[in-house]
């Protein structure tokens, strides 16, 4: 199994920073979501088989958040370059050690609830890549998502049967996405995969064959390669011109937490404490990230973020600009909040 921890998580400022992305904030929980993707695929598997993927300048953290990671299954990126390049290296680096081997490619920035149910759907999925297949786990969507990509598939998938993908549809208008939605053939595209590392390495070679031998010529230890391999998603790179594409459909309570807006939803169904924040007329406001003692009176449906050099406050449904302050910021030159 591979863990992908990359990503620069820049939605959930000021909570998170350059070396401090989503992965390793607790937004659902009482522990970092890496630490809850890590623990949920031990469950599947033992330590000496579970790989991890991170940026060089995130290693130090996460060998100190995962203390069971074994040293030789910790792959470096020297750079971030999106999931195309990770998951190529990810895949050649587990052929080298085991050229048979199937592996399952999942994010450690999303939240999944049945851990049982999600067990089940990758054994599932294991045993479509043991046939030559290349598996998704999609979500059964529940509402017309504009913010995911979908899976078309061939037919509509009943239970957890695994059936044809047809295409890769991009992040569709609200109109479209509710046709998805009512049509009952598409399933969300949650980044999730299983497959052959031999048989997802030949179809990247024919799919992407500029990152796949920058990728090759980085592990045979050409320094300026890994900048030479294309910032593309393994989606964009592979997955869409891919053959013989199959998904298995995931129903195990699966947010991907995109936002503040989302890890608020997170934070609410949570059981409250007793040292949270006082709410006085105050319905639907989240804080997160205080040391100090927070009251918000007559402030529905924002949400607070607390650090010590900066403070974010936000409506509920405002979260994705966010992502405007950092660029500002930027803009401003002020490195010292990012």
């Amino acid at each position: 199994m591979i863990l992908l921890a990359g990503g620069s998580g820049t939605r959930f400022w000021p909570l998170s920073r350059r070396r401090r992305p989503k992965q390793l904030l607790a937004l659902a929980g009482p522990r970092p979501l890496v630490v809850d993707a890590w623990r949920r695929a031990r469950r599947l598997v033992p330590a000496d088989r579970l790989w991890l993927v991170a940026p060089a300048a995130l290693v130090r953290q996460i060998r100190r958040l995962l203390p069971e990671l074994k040293r030789d299954r910790l792959i470096v990126e020297p750079a971030p370059r999106d999931t195309g390049p990770a998951v190529v290296l990810a895949c050649a680096t587990v052929r080298g050690s085991d050229p048979s081997a199937v592996v399952g490619i999942f994010p450690t920035d999303h939240v999944i609830a049945d851990e049982v149910e999600f067990a089940r759907s990758v054994r599932l999925a294991t045993a479509a890549a043991g046939r030559n297949r290349l598996v998704c786990l999609g979500i059964r969507p529940d509402r017309p998502a504009t913010g995911f990509g979908y899976l078309a598939c061939a037919r509509s998938p009943i239970g957890r049967k695994p059936v044809e993908v047809a295409r890769f549809v991009e992040k569709p208008e609200l109109a479209l996405a509710r046709r998805f939605l009512k049509s009952g053939r598409y399933l969300w595209n949650a980044g999730m995969f299983v497959w052959s590392v031999e048989r997802f390495l030949e179809q990247a070679r024919e799919c992407a064959s500029a990152l796949v031998r920058a990728v090759e010529a980085h592990l045979a230890g050409d320094p300026r390669a890994w900048g030479r391999a294309p910032r593309l998603s393994v989606d964009y790179a592979v997955m869409e011109h891919a053959k013989d594409v199959s998904v298995v459909p995931l129903d195990a309570g699966w947010d991907d937490v995109g936002s503040w807006d989302a890890a608020s939803r997170l934070r609410e169904a949570a059981p409250p404490s007793a040292g949270g924040p006082l709410r006085v007329d105050s319905p639907g406001s989240v804080v997160f990230g205080s040391r100090r003692f927070v009251a918000l009176v007559d402030l529905p449906g924002v949400t607070v973020v607390d650090t010590p050099d900066a403070l974010l406050v936000v409506s509920r449904g405002g979260a994705e600009r966010v992502k405007q302050v950092v660029e500002a910021l930027r803009r401003r030159g002020r490195t010292d909040l990012l």
